[in-house]
């Protein structure tokens, strides 16, 4: 079976392109591939960690609303807002 070949151009302008080529150039050649699919494997199961992660804050500050309905609160809700903004 052929693998699929994917290419990427580099500005070297950009800081991140810069640095991209720093990290790539100091790899030896044969584990570049295996680098770039590791790092996006890593960088959606990152993504994911912070859905979950915002998802359960929420359910935690319901949770807490439910709890003190009624009462008031002696925190600060800007701390709430911030959360529910993420």
């Amino acid at each position: 079976m052929k693998g699929k070949v994917i290419s990427i151009r580099l500005n070297y302008e950009k800081l991140t392109d810069k640095k991209a080529e720093e990290i790539l150039s100091k790899l030896p050649s044969r584990r570049k591939s295996e680098y770039i699919r590791n790092a996006i494997v890593a960088y959606n199961d990152s993504e994911r960690l912070i859905e979950l992660m915002k998802q359960a804050l929420m359910e935690v500050l319901d949770a807490r609303e439910t709890i003190q309905a009624g009462k008031e609160s002696k925190i600060d809700g800007g701390f709430d807002d911030y959360l529910k903004s993420l």
